[in-house]
């Protein structure tokens, strides 16, 4: 039994220390195919070391079959938002080049992913649980960011808002459906929304922090909707010890999703941080702002305005 969580351990954190070396490669293809090699390998690993189980619920075809039609509802969705937002054909050609830097990469990494998930998950082992977790964000992280492009703060910002937390609140309803439902539902959704961005030649206009802002909610809806579906019953008699942790998630998804509206700076309001020091003594550099979309109001002598000047946001005093 020790030898089994000693194992289970081994794996888990080195699969996390792993990706977390893979997030500082230097170029995002890279590190897609650093990720997919290393989860493969770890999930692999587990399946051949590890004890598994199989899934007992009797609604895995019917959580299995949910998943797909949300899967599919998303990508039907995102076309159609090309018709208010508009098309642009992406650098992504039907080759056998483009499918092995994109497609390839993404899938195994996706599929291997879950694999590794559902094997760690049946150990019921706290650490290994959330070594899998984080390493299960970074790889999703990683289908489409890389750090080392980070070089200002609002980069860094747009990694975080647009990437990590759509990236946080999506595994945390990836572990719920795996720990009861197996690896199949999250497999099939995951696919479904994920490599038709890197493998159709034309994409929609929308901007990326809307589509990271629903990518945020939209797990606490399917995660609701299962979850009133078949697990109500299973749950009643811990309602009451289900409250606060329901509340502190609700709250963290508000909170993550106020940054993006923030950082985005496609929303009413947005915030900036000062690159300059030509408004120091008021504002230094350094500092970051808030401000509000300008909607016709009278702008007046002295006010302090945003605007855009060769596509960059110039913060002055009028």
């Amino acid at each position: 039994m020790y030898t089994d969580r000693k194992v289970l351990y081994i794996l888990s954190l080195s699969a996390l220390a792993a990706l977390l070396t893979v997030l500082l490669l230097p170029e995002a293809v890279s590190g897609r195919w650093a990720a997919a090699v290393l989860l493969a390998a770890s999930a692999t690993a587990a399946q051949l070391l590890l004890k598994k189980r199989s899934i007992a619920s009797i609604h895995s075809r019917q959580v299995l079959l949910i998943m797909g039609v949300f899967g599919a509802l998303y990508t039907m969705g995102y076309y159609v938002s090309g018709i208010f937002f508009g098309f642009y054909r992406s650098g992504f050609h039907l080759s056998f080049a483009d499918f092995s830097r994109f497609v390839l990469p993404i899938s195994i990494i996706i599929v291997a992913s879950e694999w590794l998930r559902s094997v760690i998950l049946a150990q019921k082992r706290p650490v290994a649980d959330v070594a899998c977790y984080l390493a299960c964000v970074i790889g999703q992280v990683l289908i489409r960011s890389s750090i080392h492009n980070v070089h200002t703060f609002h980069q860094f910002m747009d990694l975080v808002g647009l990437s990590l937390f759509p990236a946080t609140v999506a595994n945390l309803l990836y572990h719920y459906l795996s720990k009861r439902y197996g690896a199949l539902p999250n497999m099939v959704y995951r696919l479904l929304t994920t490599v038709f961005f890197y493998s159709i030649p034309y994409k929609s206009a929308i901007s990326d922090s809307l589509l990271a802002f629903i990518d945020l909610i939209l797990p606490v809806v399917i995660w609701a909707f299962v979850d009133a579906l078949y697990e109500k019953k299973r749950h009643y008699a811990l309602v009451r010890k289900s409250k606060l942790g329901t509340a502190l998630g609700v709250l963290a998804v508000a909170i993550m999703a106020a940054v993006i509206m923030l950082v985005s700076n496609q929303f009413r309001f947005g915030a900036l941080v000062i690159a300059t020091d030509s408004m120091t003594g008021e504002i230094n550099k350094g500092d970051m702002i808030l401000y509000e979309r300008y909607e016709k109001q009278s702008i007046k002598e002295g006010q302090v305005i945003v605007f855009l000047q060769n596509e960059s946001k110039i913060v002055h005093r009028v």
